[in-house]
């Protein structure tokens, strides 16, 4: 069978938004450099596309400012975030609280194939030429070749569960008691 419209409105937009706190995510940072400017986001819409070759996308709102930077530079890395990094994940996520370079002043940022900075100790960071720009709506689908992956120490992920970061264990411990 094939859906159909059934007439209905879509889910009110406060339902939608507590619906998907619920969903829990990993999150990154979205980084880009363009003209010698530097920005970058806090993400949690990140996810692999392809395998061969590497491709992955990740969700970014247009109004943002970092947006303009990754569509006139075509580069960005994502940089998969451990639970020591909640500071700097909320340090992204300020919506422009600080200038974007002061946002680079925490974390060891370098540059490899693309010129994105990569935060070095990263789970992962993931530098990546970005192939194509789908814009629906408010927010834009990147999608990225990867050129070069950059490993960090191992240790737990950050993790974005009903509206605030977490490492796995809180929520393992939340959820049993």
């Amino acid at each position: 069978t094939v859906c159909s419209w059934n007439g209905r409105m879509p889910a009110e937009d406060a339902t939608f938004k507590n619906a998907m706190r619920l969903l829990a995510s990993g999150v990154t940072i979205v980084a880009t450099k363009h003209a010698g400017e530097r920005s970058g986001l806090t993400a949690t819409a990140v996810c692999s596309l392809a395998l061969s070759p590497p491709r992955l996308l990740a969700c970014v709102n247009m109004t943002g400012h970092s947006y303009g930077l990754l569509a006139n530079g075509r580069c960005m890395s994502v940089n998969l975030l451990a639970e020591d990094h909640t500071e700097l994940a909320r340090r992204f996520a300020a919506k422009r609280a600080t200038t974007d370079e002061d946002r680079f002043k925490t974390g060891d940022w370098r540059e490899r194939v693309t010129g994105a900075p990569l935060l070095a100790d990263a789970l992962a960071a993931f530098d990546c030429r970005i192939t194509q720009i789908l814009p629906l709506d408010t927010h834009a689908i990147l999608i990225g070749t990867v050129e070069d992956v950059l490993f960090g120490p191992k240790r737990a992920p950050l993790v974005h569960f009903d509206s605030s970061y977490r490492s796995l264990l809180s929520m393992l411990s939340e959820i049993q008691t």
